[in-house]
């Protein structure tokens, strides 16, 4: 039997002898051909379409798929470049991403958080400060008067033993005076 192929370019022609029901066969594997080629293109084109509205959500989250790859090597090799593997290789590298920018805000809040208690303390601080100064400046003034009390006590504790020591005197001079 007799196989047609597209892919030579050229399309032999049927020889003279062939019977119908040859033709006919050949005829019925070149339609069933036909069909198998519009199904294989129509699931190509759906996957292609498929594949582009992947690569269009991908590209939301800020991952790229390369574009469809319909060009198989000529070798039928398949190319170094793996989409799966690509994909894999930039979500590792948007958690990494990801994970030290959440560090990096945590840190940052916390800065902000201890700021803000380092200058509550450092308010406290300054108002504990100026306490201790007026507590300070307040203990210097009653020590001040302190001094100045027991200056005046003296000072009248001198008169009054002054005056109690003239008293007496004065009182042994007129003891001794009436006695005489």
């Amino acid at each position: 039997m007799l196989e047609l192929s597209s892919e030579s370019g050229q399309h032999p022609s049927p020889s003279p002898h062939l019977s119908g029901a040859e033709l006919r066969e050949m005829r019925l594997s070149l339609l069933m051909e036909i069909e198998k080629r519009k199904q294989a293109e129509e699931a190509l084109t759906n996957m292609q379409n498929q594949w582009q509205r992947i690569r269009q959500e991908l590209a939301l989250v800020g991952l790229s798929l390369p574009a469809f790859p319909v060009d198989v090597p000529e070798n039928d090799q398949p190319s170094d470049s793996n989409p799966a593997e690509e994909i894999c290789q930039q979500i590792y590298l948007a958690r990494f991403v990801s994970e030290s920018i959440g560090r990096g805000i945590a840190k940052a809040e916390a800065e902000i958080e201890l700021e803000a208690q380092v200058e509550e303390k450092n308010f406290e601080i300054t108002r504990l400060w100026d306490r201790l100064h007026y507590y300070e400046a307040v203990n210097r003034e009653m020590s001040q008067r302190n001094q100045e009390v027991i200056g005046e006590i003296f000072v009248k504790c001198f008169k009054v033993s002054f005056v109690s020591f003239l008293i007496y005197f004065n009182w042994g001079c007129l003891w001794n005076q009436e006695k005489l």
